[in-house]
């Protein structure tokens, strides 16, 4: 189990700071390491879904997590895995199904994993790019190493390589993943 601050995590950003160092790194460990060129920034706490945010001059991002994840640390893993996904190669606007599917599923893990109240989703298209991504391979973090590899990103996945890479998934699941995510 992880070990939290006995302080709320939007009073103690060095523990939050900590804790966004662990989740990259066990996020390398299973995707690759992030893109280089990129720096994380300390996560922050507003109202609203978390999300990430790109600085100014797009050399970086950072984690916005809800106003619950501030008063709730397993919250604040849960949803700080799931950004922390796609702050490996932090995007411009929406991304698709194979990096929202990638990101659940890393947050359900490290949810099950490092606390003692493992969480889900209950966004239906979250718990349908997650089941999509658990249909590329018996391995999917092996399958995410994959497509990075191949891609670069997650999000710049596109069907047609993807269906080279993945002969037996079928041609719709494919599509469906290298699709927008706009759930907005």
């Amino acid at each position: 189990m992880y070990k939290f601050s006995v302080l709320e995590a939007g009073l103690d950003e060095p523990a939050v700071w900590e804790l966004q160092n662990f989740l990259l790194s066990k996020a390398e460990e299973l995707f690759g390491i992030k893109d280089p060129a990129k720096k994380i920034y300390q996560p922050i706490f507003r109202p609203g879904q978390p999300h990430i945010i790109n600085t100014p001059n797009y050399d970086g991002a950072f984690a916005s997590l809800s106003e619950n994840a501030s008063i709730y640390w397993p919250t604040t893993l849960y949803e700080l895995a799931h950004e922390t996904v796609h702050l490996l190669n932090p995007i411009v606007g929406h991304t698709n199904y194979l990096e929202e599917g990638f990101a659940v599923l890393f947050s359900v893990d490290m949810a099950r994993k490092s606390t003692d109240t493992p969480q889900k989703p209950d966004c239906p298209f979250y718990n349908e790019a997650w089941s999509l991504v658990c249909r590329l391979s018996d391995n999917p973090y092996e399958a995410a190493t994959a497509i990075r590899r191949e891609f670069g990103s997650l999000g710049a996945a596109n069907a047609v390589k993807m269906a080279k890479i993945f002969p037996n998934v079928a041609v719709s699941t494919i599509q469906k993943l290298c699709s927008v995510c706009d759930f907005t």
